[in-house]
């Protein structure tokens, strides 16, 4: 079973350098025998392989009731919070950034828009049920790694056209001058029916949610980053007013701000908190193309 670094219940690790491009990083999560029953948060993201290799998990969008988890399972692009409740629980995980939707899923985003599938139920995730076969003696967090390295990096060997404009879009969209559709596709050189098109394909969600969330995970970083610091003094330049937050604040977590304050959220703070450190990245769908992306 993983070894995880520091005794933390939570490590990352960057994939090979090549695979930077298509995913954001591996991630290790150990909650061991001792711990209770939780229940956390999980933020808005882009899509994610969870591999369970100990214990069982539950959860839905806020608000929903929970279903169980697949111990081998994927979850699609978020535009919303999800509750998750689990006990001795020990997880890999694979964060994919919308390149790598495409190049490694190769379905719409779309269809798996804030849904959550087994691996070994669905055809366009052969993929990663062959990786979910092949973990299952793995001992350790670096010989996981790599062999996801081994395993995923054949299928981005050969150059694809369309990842030029994949990236530029993504780029823009975490760009937080950014506002509008209309400036989206001014800036990336495509033209807005495009930009829409693709967004839906390779994102998951309209381009007009798309920027509306990364302007709403924006706030919250800072929120989650500096706690001492007020909602009204974090907000993004792109809210009108405190009341237009909090209207957003309700669509994306299902909550108000000081329901969220209120919640135990041991695992997410510090998972968040290792990413920010290991990653640079508080929230995973803040983070931009890869580190090869160039203009």
């Amino acid at each position: 079973m993983p070894t995880l670094k520091n005794n933390s219940p939570v490590s990352f690790v960057l994939p090979a350098e090549p695979l930077r491009r298509y995913l954001s990083s591996y991630y290790f999560i150990d909650i061991g025998e001792a711990q209770a029953t939780q229940d956390d948060l999980l933020y808005p993201e882009w899509a994610s392989a969870r591999f369970t290799l100990r214990g069982s998990a539950s959860g839905n969008i806020v608000g929903a009731d929970m279903n169980t988890i697949p111990a081998a399972s994927l979850t699609g692009p978020t535009g919303k919070a999800a509750m998750v409740r689990f006990q001795n629980i020990r997880l890999v995980g694979i964060g994919f950034l919308p390149l790598g939707w495409y190049r490694l899923i190769g379905c719409p985003a779309n269809r798996w828009a804030n849904k959550v599938g087994s691996v070994h139920e669905h055809p366009e995730f052969a993929l990663l049920a062959k990786l979910h076969s092949k973990i299952q003696s793995v001992t350790d967090t670096e010989q996981m790694a790599a062999l996801f390295d081994h395993l995923l990096l054949p299928s981005v060997i050969d150059p694809d056209p369309l990842e030029a404009e994949i990236e530029r879009i993504h780029h823009h969209i975490a760009n937080p001058d950014i506002g509008s559709v209309s400036e989206l596709a001014a800036v990336t050189g495509i033209s807005q029916q495009r930009v829409e098109r693709l967004a839906r394909r390779i994102f998951g969600f309209p381009p007009k949610l798309l920027l509306r969330r990364q302007r709403f995970l924006r706030t919250l970083a800072k929120v989650m980053e500096h706690p001492d610091l007020k909602w009204s003094a974090a907000l993004d330049d792109q809210y009108f007013d405190q009341a237009h937050f909090n209207r957003e604040f309700q669509q994306f977590m299902g909550m108000t701000p000081r329901q969220y304050l209120a919640m135990p959220r041991s695992t997410s703070i510090v998972s968040t908190q290792t990413r920010a450190r290991d990653l640079g990245h508080l929230l995973q769908a803040l983070q931009g193309p890869g580190p090869n992306f160039r203009q």
